[in-house]
């Protein structure tokens, strides 16, 4: 294998999937920017089952971002999503936001708590959760957009799309998880992911096989999770061009690449880092059993993040004994300026995790499992920084060779370009704009 000091990560399928994936018209940039002018300033609407500052994972942060950097852009936008309880429409930074009544048996939170007749019986009734439906229906007459473009719609019926296409908006769906495949949003079950379509599944989320047809154009954070909704029936009426991949746009707030590069780390071990929510299937498990194979040596790890259950305790003791420490919530510009390496062990298809851009822009270089959209970020020839899901003698192999190389040996943000470039807010959200730019000008169109 070779080692980080003579390999650094390299643009492999990231860079392919960015040329090849369907880029739309076949018109040029100068060609693109003239058919967003010609639409001028849109009313835009997002709709996400959640909207900051209620946070669940990172597609509620990649909303914000593009929200309001289409607002800097010139345009009006709103963001709907849903609330423990509804609340008055307000502006956060710019963008107004609807806070809507669920109408499902029990909160998203409340998941863990319901039993598992309870949560089966829940996912069928969303199928047909008129009531929802009628309060987007209602957000729609009163903000009027040009276009709605819907992201992780976990416990939001899909009739939601219904309510747009009847008004003849046009609508772009953001594929950032399973949530329109699986029961529990990420094909993982019995602790391993899942290697068919289970039949609960397909009945749970059978509606939205015939209410995708509502979408005129989809957007994934990853190629991987595309192909995956293709395959399983989705999107399928819509042509290549139509069917497009655009990554999360993110930054990190407080952080500064040059700084970090300039902390003295004389006489500290190397660190290795986790940042994320601590469960199986991110790989935690996984993760401790590599350092332990490792040994004793000149290392220490870094476990930030929280649990939703007490699984947490269960992974503090089997590190015990091992230089991990669990420092529990952390900013990401703090973190990533205390270590040397980020890991990524996921053992499910996770589609773009967000922390790997989150390292990349802060000069961290990430050791990943070769799952979901990972080697698309880290470079599917990048062997030296991917290993096999699960296999934690493999990770051990690449800790390993990393602590051999020494922090000289490590690349930085210089060498993680070809995802930086892709993530900044203003390159997402110009991409999104071509897109949007299309829809409405062919619904203008039609009405001519």
């Amino acid at each position: 294998m070779t080692g980080p000091a003579t390999i650094a990560p390299d643009p492999g399928l990231a860079r392919a999937a960015l040329e090849a994936a369907p880029t739309g018209s076949p018109v040029s940039r100068d060609e693109e920017a003239v058919a967003r002018a010609r639409t001028g300033p849109l009313r835009i609407l997002h709709l996400s089952a959640l909207y900051p500052p209620y946070i669940v994972g990172g597609a509620e942060r990649s909303v914000e971002h593009l929200a309001e950097e289409l607002v800097a852009a010139g345009h009006t936008v709103a963001a709907a999503c849903i609330a423990r309880e509804p609340e008055p429409k307000s502006v956060r930074n710019g963008v107004t936001v609807y806070r809507m009544a669920h109408h499902n048996d029990f909160w998203l939170e409340d998941w863990p708590k319901a039993t598992r007749v309870g949560r089966t019986w829940a996912k069928l009734k969303q199928q047909w959760n008129f009531a929802v439906a009628a309060e987007f229906g209602r957000v729609l007459e009163d903000f009027r957009p040009d276009l709605v473009n819907t992201h992780s719609l976990l416990d939001v019926s899909t009739l939601v799309w219904r309510e747009a296409a009847k008004r003849g908006i046009p609508i772009v769906h953001t594929v950032c998880e399973y949530d329109l495949i699986c029961g529990n949003a990420a094909m993982f079950r019995h602790g391993k992911p899942c290697t068919h379509w289970h039949l609960g599944c397909k009945v749970v989320n059978a509606t939205k096989q015939i209410t995708n047809r509502a979408v005129g154009a989809v957007v994934s954070v990853g190629t991987e999770i595309l192909k995956t909704h293709v395959n399983h029936g989705l999107f399928r009426h819509l042509a290549p061009e139509r069917r497009r991949v655009i990554y999360y746009s993110c930054s990190v707030p407080g952080g500064d690449p040059e700084a970090r590069r300039r902390i003295d780390r004389t006489g500290r071990p190397m660190t290795f880092g986790y940042l994320g929510r601590i469960n199986v299937e991110k790989g935690v498990g996984t993760l401790i059993d590599a350092f332990r194979a490792v040994g004793p040596g000149d290392w220490r790890c870094l476990v930030a993040g929280q649990a939703m259950d007490d699984s947490i305790e269960r992974f503090k003791a089997q590190a015990e004994g091992l230089p991990i420490d669990f420092v529990g919530w952390a900013k990401p510009a703090d973190f990533l300026s205390e270590i040397d390496v980020l890991v990524v062990p996921s053992f499910w298809a996770e589609p773009s995790p967000r922390t790997i851009y989150e390292a990349y822009m802060m000069g961290v270089p990430v050791i990943g499992a070769a799952s979901g959209g990972i080697p698309e970020l880290i470079g599917e020839d990048n062997a030296a920084w991917l290993f096999t899901p699960g296999d934690d003698a493999d990770l051990a192999a690449r800790l390993r060779t990393v602590i051999a190389g020494g922090r000289a040996g490590l690349p930085d943000e210089r060498s993680f370009q070809h995802v930086i470039r892709e993530s900044t807010s203003e390159r997402v959200a110009e991409k999104y704009l071509d897109l949007y730019a299309e829809l409405v000008a062919e619904r203008r169109a039609g009405r001519a």
